[in-house]
């Protein structure tokens, strides 16, 4: 998966194919300009939480166009800086006079709003399948005779994978597959080490850990989107399709609180936007009509609105996040194990 998506060549992200508009390979609110008024507004009233001047750092900024509109409805002081492994796609960003970096090395420790849309969903995982008497192997990939990739099962490439599902308490069955994200520790510990004091806001899609791994996905969450369209086999197109795994919050949760973070808060995309006011968006200008629809669609309970959920992390000594007040039960319990 990380050969599939950041290889130095080949690689999803780094060919910087057409992402996120209508002839990408999927739909995301990061297309949308409400999109980005209202992320602003979670920026803006982070920075008063911290006290402005502050760096806002995005992860993965595509091709840069959220990131544009981000600056667009940003009125605060602050410097803009986007984390982007892809070359192709910093050429992109970089075209629409966005700074960007390839690593977050060179990057001193200050007050800092960090913003994440879909982009823990592409971290690599490891793929695992439970056997008999409770045993667990790890699928690789390999050549079969024929000379076409396959998986195989082998035993553990690290102990951690055994440590994260000792952890969560996970069972696998015979025959059930899952993954397994060894990458969101490293991740947020690079993070950490940035954002002095500050905040980090992640939108994205997933569960805790006991409903990813319960036998309802019994073959996983992995899968790959190829031209708007879901894709279930992760060696068709290698390079030209997006490869994604919901993402495990309890994992998420417990990792950043190791680091000596903390949970702000957490709830759906939609109530989310609606709490940050989105609807000032729509104004009473001749567009307003297409303006509300926009609005409907990211906070709507049937498309986007539900699809993404918005969990927020910070330094100790700050407030609960912006935006998060009158979290749903249906929602929030979505990051803790039950």
């Amino acid at each position: 998966m990380a050969a599939a998506l950041f290889h130095e060549t080949y690689g999803f992200y780094t060919q910087a194919p057409s992402i996120g508009n209508s002839a990408g390979p999927f739909d995301t609110s990061a297309k949308f300009p409400a999109f980005g008024f209202g992320v602003a507004q979670a920026i803006t009233q982070a920075a008063k939480m911290i006290g402005d001047p502050v760096r806002v750092l995005e992860l993965g900024g595509g091709t840069g166009q959220l990131g544009v509109y981000l600056t667009s409805f940003l009125t605060i002081p602050h410097d803009y800086v986007v984390l982007e492994t892809s070359s192709g796609l910093r050429g992109k960003q970089e075209e629409k006079g966005l700074k960007t970096v390839g690593t977050l090395q060179g990057l001193q420790p200050m007050a800092t709003v960090v913003f994440g849309n879909e982009v823990l969903d592409a971290l690599p995982v490891h793929r695992v399948m439970g056997l008999a008497n409770e045993e667990v192997c790890e699928l690789f990939v390999e050549l079969d005779e024929n000379g076409e990739l396959c998986e195989q099962p082998g035993e553990f490439s690290t102990p951690e994978l055994q440590q994260r599902l000792h952890q969560e308490q996970i069972h696998l069955g015979r025959g059930h597959i899952a993954e397994v994200c060894l990458e969101i520790k490293p991740f947020l510990r690079e993070l950490a080490q940035v954002v002095n004091p500050g905040y980090i806001m992640f939108v994205d899609y997933g569960d805790k850990a006991s409903n990813i791994y319960s036998y309802r996905h019994r073959n996983g969450t992995l899968r790959c989107y190829y031209q708007q369209k879901q894709i279930h086999d992760p060696f068709y197109a290698i390079g030209q399709q997006d490869m994604t795994a919901d993402v495990d919050y309890t994992a998420l949760v417990s990792e950043a609180t190791a680091l000596g973070l903390e949970l702000a808060g957490s709830t759906s995309q939609g109530t989310w936007l609606t709490n940050l006011g989105i609807q000032n968006y729509v104004g009473t200008g001749k567009d307003s009509v297409s303006r509300q629809k926009e609005v409907d669609l990211l906070t709507g309970v049937a498309s986007l609105g539900s699809a993404f959920d918005v969990v927020m992390l910070k330094t100790p000594g700050l407030p609960d996040g912006p935006g998060l007040h009158r979290i749903p039960e249906r929602d929030s319990s979505k990051f803790h194990q039950a």
